[in-house]
């Protein structure tokens, strides 16, 4: 007997898989579209289990952020292509990693848009654009896409997030243009600068400049930092330090709860003073101590000028590299011709007033920052051609132009030879053209007598480094080569080949006159060896 086979939707996804929230949109009568999960455009990117083993993934999972900690993850994209995993209580003998948690927010996140009524989507969502931050690496953009496919999503491509917002953005209007992404979100912040040329009916023209950005900075950062104050006064008042373990009352359930209700407040106020300047926190029956007496917080006043004082030196780390990413495109102030504020924290007044005085020009972002990057997806999405022949989009919701963009790389890319020195193969900011990818080979040679086998060690550094032991230089992967004939010391030439893509997706060859071997970065496939011998830089 056959069983029947589930229709799949020719509208491809565009999905933003933020730190702290996730959207997703579709391209549908000329313009992008944002899908509505229970009711709100996005969906924060938590993950919980119950007791009974039930996962809970979106609004009510983070409502137990603090509750319970052990049952619940948040900010997994921070984790993404570590050794990070967890096993909860609830679900005996099951560990999960970060490709699974993300997993199961893009399952849940599908659940939704299939709930959504008002959005005819002709089937269910098989094919997806997922956005990642610009300054991932390999294996964390590998883990991104195995969390896609894991969600039985068929991945056409991986995209930037600055490069989704400047989509978004861009071709709003016909013109040309030099535009400067300001992304921050949650958990990450990135900053690109590209050339945009939306005058071509056929073709829309981009082309990357440079590219910077911080890994952990964001809302998620300027949290921490109020509820740390508003928890340091409440416990100069109430002698209740809800973060102090040590203290006789410990960090107990009630202790978490307190911290619950203080982030839930604190990101409300946030919000608030993104419009006032000046809000209060109330929380009534915050906490009872150990003879069971309430304790509240009652009025407690934060001006826009405190929160300023708080993530001051977190803002100035993004200014910082917006000046390297302007170095890095060889451009002074007034070159750019417009500032975009993407990401749900670039709402805050602090950050238009450092790009306002920075750039002597209002930055622009419009009513729903929060979804650019999901619109920016959507948009190319549309554009590409879907591998199952059978499924075809209706005329309306086809654009009628396609989308080039020329990438950069985003690290400089090579590998450890002979002393632990950093050889590059192919330099930060090196093009990336839209027609193909980069293909860079060196020659190398073996450091001693009779080798037959080398680790090839890749390494990613976002600086100009000499060792691999320097802090910014980071293994993202390595393997073995072996069969080499066994000659004397350089007399046996190795040669290794680097291919990158546009979406900054690494290949990695190597070959001697009688072997090869390749890699493809992957999220875990760094290999435990107390011995490895590498390659001699023949060029010395």
């Amino acid at each position: 007997m056959t069983a029947l086979v589930e229709k799949s939707s020719s509208y491809v996804l565009g999905i933003d898989l933020g730190t702290t929230n996730c959207a997703a949109g579709i391209y549908k009568t000329g313009e992008p579209e944002i899908i509505n999960i229970n009711g709100t455009k996005t969906m924060p990117s938590v993950m919980s289990v119950l007791k009974d083993g039930e996962i809970l993934v979106g609004s009510q999972a983070k409502s137990r952020n603090l509750i319970a900690p052990e049952s619940t993850v948040s900010s997994i994209k921070r984790h993404m292509a570590t050794d990070w995993e967890k096993e909860f209580e609830e679900i005996p003998g099951k560990v999960f990693t970060p490709v699974e948690v993300s997993a199961e927010i893009l399952s849940k996140l599908i659940d939704g848009i299939l709930q959504n009524e008002t959005v005819d989507l002709g089937g269910t969502p098989k094919y997806a654009v997922i956005c990642v931050p610009a300054n991932f690496n390999d294996a964390q953009k590998k883990a991104t896409q195995m969390a896609g496919e894991l969600a039985n999503l068929e991945m056409l491509t991986l995209l930037e997030e600055p490069i989704a917002a400047a989509y978004a953005y861009a071709l709003e209007k016909e013109r040309v243009q030099t535009v400067l992404v300001y992304d921050l979100g949650g958990g990450t912040f990135d900053v690109s600068i590209l050339e945009v040329d939306s005058t071509g009916n056929a073709n829309k023209q981009f082309k990357v400049l440079a590219k910077e950005g911080i890994q952990k900075l964001g809302g998620d950062d300027f949290d921490q930092r109020i509820m740390k104050r508003v928890a340091g006064e409440f416990a100069k008042a109430s002698n209740i330090d809800i973060y102090d373990p040590d203290k006789d009352q410990g960090i107990t359930k009630e202790a978490r709860e307190a911290q619950q209700k203080l982030l839930e407040a604190v990101i409300a106020a946030k919000h608030e003073l993104s419009e006032a300047t000046t809000t209060s926190i109330d929380i009534p029956n915050f906490i009872h101590d150990e003879t069971g007496q309430p304790h509240h917080i009652d009025n407690f006043e934060i001006t826009r000028e405190q929160f300023n004082e708080e993530i001051h030196d977190l803002i100035l780390q993004t200014k910082d590299s917006v000046e390297k990413a302007l170095s890095a495109a060889k451009f002074e102030i007034e070159d750019i011709d417009r500032i975009i504020l993407v990401g749900g924290s670039s709402k805050i007044p602090l950050v238009k007033e450092m790009l306002h005085e920075m750039f002597g020009k209002e930055p622009y972002s419009d009513t729903d920052p929060d979804t650019a990057i999901a619109r920016g997806a959507a948009i190319l999405g549309a554009t590409m051609m879907l591998p199952d022949p059978e499924l075809e989009r209706p005329e309306e919701d086809t654009p009628e132009f396609v989308i080039d963009i020329d990438n950069i790389v985003t690290h400089n890319l090579g590998i450890e030879v002979v002393g632990g020195k950093f050889n590059c193969l192919i330099p930060k900011d090196t093009e990336i053209p839209a027609e193909g990818p980069v293909t860079v080979s060196k020659e190398y040679t073996t450091p001693e007598d009779n080798i037959t086998e080398l680790a090839i060690i890749v390494f990613q550094s976002s600086e100009d480094v000499e060792y691999v032991s320097s802090d910014s230089a980071k293994c993202i992967g390595e393997f073995f080569l072996k069969g080499i004939p066994p000659k004397p010391r350089g007399e046996e030439n190795i040669d290794v080949e680097f291919e990158i893509d546009s979406q900054n997706l690494l290949k990695v060859k190597a070959s001697s006159s009688s072997s090869s071997d390749e890699l493809e970065i992957r999220e875990s496939n760094i290999i435990d060896r107390q011995q490895r011998i590498t390659p001699d830089n023949k060029s010395r």
